[in-house]
């Protein structure tokens, strides 16, 4: 039979005068698995934002590790001190202002400068109608929407490169073209 890879042990701890149980040490910092961590003294980052409050520079006391079943591995979550949390910094209206362009510039085309509503995907911050122009690559998910043979040459496709306000349109394809749709209503 196997030997636990963290055994518990009892140690003295930071959030507390009394030793409590841990499951042993990893890169100096104590470590403890998913539903012994006291709630009301530690926090993950992400816990302490929700309450409006950041680690403010203190080194984290614990880690926290548990399975994630989705991601099928271990997962490890440094855990702070809530009473050593400081506040959440205020938004400022200059970093309003920066946040609002940084976005910006996420949704901007670069081909034709035009900013949609949603961010564009990260490897080219292009528009679906410039990708068309420029050309799909092999492996791109738009040829899945692209069905039957096509209707125009190649140069009728240059011809309607050169009028911008002329945008070959997606259509979705019916159930009639095979594909099932599982939303009601939508054709």
């Amino acid at each position: 039979m196997s030997r636990r890879q963290y055994p518990w042990t009892l140690t003295e701890v930071p959030w507390s005068t009394d030793r409590e149980f841990t499951r042993g040490r990893l890169d100096g910092l104590h470590l403890l698995s998913y539903g012994i961590a006291p709630r009301d003294k530690l926090a993950t980052r992400r816990q302490l934002r929700a309450m409006g409050l950041r680690p403010g520079g203190q080194d984290p006391v614990a880690v926290l590790y548990f399975r994630c079943r989705k991601a099928g591995k271990q997962v490890q979550a440094n855990l702070y001190l809530i009473d050593r949390a400081k506040p959440v910094r205020p938004m400022t209206p200059a970093r309003a202002a920066a946040l609002a362009k940084a976005m910006r510039a996420r949704r901007t085309c670069r081909q034709c400068g035009e900013t949609g509503y949603a961010e564009l995907p990260k490897p080219y911050r292009v528009c679906e109608p410039c990708r068309y122009r420029l050309g799909l690559p092999a492996d791109d998910y738009l040829h899945d929407y692209l069905t039957g043979t096509p209707t125009l040459t190649a140069d009728e496709h240059a011809a309607l490169d050169a009028r911008p306000d002329n945008v070959i349109p997606l259509h979705r394809r019916s159930r009639v073209d095979g594909a099932s749709n599982a939303r009601k209503g939508v054709a």
